[in-house]
């Protein structure tokens, strides 16, 4: 009889510290690997989708102006907003879209063709740029007609690059345009020395604006080659000049910089027009 109740005090004694380590040890790691194969819960719903509604309700009666006002605001009350980026794409299109053509905008200034005016001295007189001045009224030349009128949109524009998130934003006014994706980051060599840690940010402006044609020669905006050119923008801080850089099965060759950061063609067409010499960057 006491061999039998010697036992059952060492199965009782074993058996409650092992039953006491699965609960302390053993049963949590057990919950926590049932928990990582569940899947993540929902997102909580995003309080600011009612007010960027509205947005897209005004875009879609056709108020477009009302829809950029309101698009400027949400970006600017919401920036971390689900749909920011989304805002970000809408608003840039609709500025392109009145900046670049003759539609009627409270911003812009009307400007009636007199004897004697030619396109650079206009382009000077109401502080703006040729390219700006053709693409925006449809000018297939350089050629100005008396009493003809000109819509022109007043640029301050300025650039600001985020390697990191591999984007260009284009500001006007200080207020957010259009930003765009870049393709291709420069490339340190293998045999190069590790790079120093970047700084935050670094500030600078463009010095040069470059078109090459095809053949590879440079062009300026009033050469008939102009409208198939690369383009290159070009920043006071070196190894950071934009470039065109098409798909590689376009099979299109352009002329690019040592190095730089590659940009869609059509997006550089776009960037080339609306940017000028003296242009502040900041770089990031």
């Amino acid at each position: 009889m006491k061999p039998l109740i010697i036992l059952a005090l060492i199965v009782g004694i074993f058996g409650g510290a092992a039953y006491f380590a699965y609960d302390l040890f053993l049963k949590p790691q057990k919950q926590l690997a049932e928990e990582k194969l569940q899947p993540p819960p929902p997102p909580p719903p995003d309080p600011t989708l009612p007010e960027y509604e509205k947005c897209l309700a005004l875009q879609k009666s056709g108020d477009v102006l009302g829809a950029r006002d309101a698009l400027n605001r949400f970006i600017g009350d919401y920036p971390h907003s689900s749909k920011a980026d989304e805002a970000k794409d809408r608003l840039g299109e609709i500025n392109i879209d009145f900046f670049l053509s003759s539609k009627p905008a409270p911003e812009k200034q009307l400007y009636v063709v007199k004897s004697g005016d030619v396109l650079t001295r206009v382009a000077a007189k109401l502080k703006t740029t040729p390219e700006l001045i053709m693409r925006a009224n449809n000018l297939s030349g350089t050629m100005l007609r008396i009493d003809q009128k000109l819509m022109i949109s007043p640029p301050d524009f300025a650039v600001a690059i985020n390697k990191k998130e591999k984007r260009v934003t284009l500001l006007n006014q200080s207020k957010f345009f259009k930003h765009y994706p870049i393709r291709s980051l420069p490339v340190r060599p293998a045999s190069a020395k590790p790079a120093a840690a970047a700084p935050g940010k670094t500030t600078g402006k463009i010095t040069d604006k470059i078109a090459w044609s095809e053949a590879g020669s440079r062009v300026s905006f009033s050469d008939k080659e102009y409208a198939t050119a690369s383009h290159w923008i070009v920043f006071s801080i070196s190894g950071n000049t934009l470039y065109s850089q098409p798909d590689e099965e376009s099979g299109q060759k352009v002329t690019k910089p040592p190095t730089g950061l590659g940009m869609a063609p059509e997006h550089m067409e776009e960037l080339a027009v609306l940017l000028s010499k003296g242009n502040p960057v900041t770089i990031e």
